[in-house]
């Protein structure tokens, strides 16, 4: 039985202060086909802890305040998101932690489905505290598989998120993330992207609380032919509001990387801070990497850095690596599981860790 399918064209991760249209760098497109998944049960295993409760709901049953929640990659993506969750007949799977309840395990969802997107929302209550985990590892043979998050962090409490892609090297993969923070509440971010052949990656959090705290962490690998498409924003309208974003990455061969990293001090965001750092290894003279950290500034009392590191693996530490028994192949090997990792020991399940190194093992073959 053929599955129904839907097409997405629309630009995507669009940078929030425009810069010279011809640097190719201002937004993304995202051109894929996607089908419905055949259920939760056939697509995705889900691994739930006591406390959570989960539901899978029609967009039309969601209130307002989950719909009006942007996502990261933008209106016109989240648009067209929604109308193939609609034609798909898709049910956004829905995740609540009651107020005040601390759930020690992760929920996992691992996603092997060949095809189809995802929709996922997550409503933490007030003073709760929970983890999640996506993790996105299939041989597609070229198809697309889609990811969207969208969070409601209450006031104090903490939310911990992995999303961790392993997909094989044709498939269109993307993830597109958005958070609303209210006081004192904390949502943080782990992710990897190794895996996919062209990979866009949006995340827009909008931190109104005071006191609201943001903390992203991102490692990519990408190699070969394969791009990827970032963009991070962190708006702040909270007092005393902050954010920090740290992105480690390698880009070798003919592949291609973009990262949008924005910080938005909006009036009345007074004492607030933000911190967004990148640093790139480059293997190679055709990889074609892109970086572009901006902090806006609304807000006069603020404290906002930024910066990005690009650098190549020199002729001395591949000397002094050689004369230590150490060919080319394996230094690389090294340094790559040195970006990587600095990032993945943060995953809160030994197991994932394990899958990620295997993954990067495979990379090198």
């Amino acid at each position: 039985m053929a599955h129904p399918e839907f097409s997405f064209d629309c630009d995507v991760n669009q940078f929030p202060s425009l810069t010279w249209n011809h640097l190719h760098i201002n937004r993304g497109h995202l051109q894929a086909e996607a089908t419905a998944p055949v259920g939760r049960e056939a697509a995705a295993s889900l691994r739930l802890p006591d406390g959570v409760v989960f539901e899978q709901k029609l967009l039309s049953d969601l209130p307002p305040e989950l719909l009006d929640i942007q996502t990261g990659m933008g209106a016109e993506f989240d648009s067209q998101f929604d109308g193939a969750m609609e034609k798909l007949e898709c049910r956004a799977d829905v995740y609540r932690i009651g107020e005040g309840l601390q759930v020690a395990d992760p929920v996992r969802v691992a996603v092997e489905v060949e095809d189809g997107i995802f929709d996922s929302v997550i409503v933490a209550g007030k003073g709760s505290e929970s983890s999640f985990i996506f993790e996105f590892a299939a041989s597609t043979g070229g198809g697309t598989v889609g990811n969207r998050i969208r969070i409601v962090a209450c006031a104090g409490s903490r939310v911990d998120i992995s999303i961790v892609n392993l997909l094989d090297g044709k498939t269109v993969h993307f993830d597109s993330v958005g958070a609303s923070l209210k006081d004192q509440a904390v949502v943080k971010m782990t992710e990897l992207q190794l895996g996919g052949s062209r990979v866009y990656s949006g995340s827009l959090y909008e931190l109104s609380g005071a006191g609201s705290q943001f903390d992203g962490r991102l490692a990519y690998l990408m190699d070969k032919d394969r791009s990827l498409d970032v963009n991070y924003v962190a708006r702040q309208t909270g007092r005393e509001s902050s954010s920090s974003m740290k992105v480690d990455g390698v880009v070798s061969d003919e592949a291609q990387k973009t990262w949008r990293g924005t910080i938005d001090f909006v009036k009345g965001a007074r004492d607030a801070k933000g911190d967004e750092q990148e640093d790139v290894l480059l293997l190679s003279p055709s990889a074609v990497n892109k970086s572009l950290p901006v902090i806006l500034c609304g807000e006069e009392a603020v404290d906002g850095r930024h910066g990005s590191s690009i650098g190549r693996l020199g002729s001395d530490i591949l000397f002094y690596m050689q004369s230590r028994g150490i060919d080319a192949v394996s230094a690389k090997k090294i340094m790559v599981k040195s970006k990587v990792s600095s990032v993945s020991r943060f995953i809160p399940d030994a197991d994932v860790v394990e899958r990620i190194n295997r993954h990067l093992e495979g990379a090198f073959e």
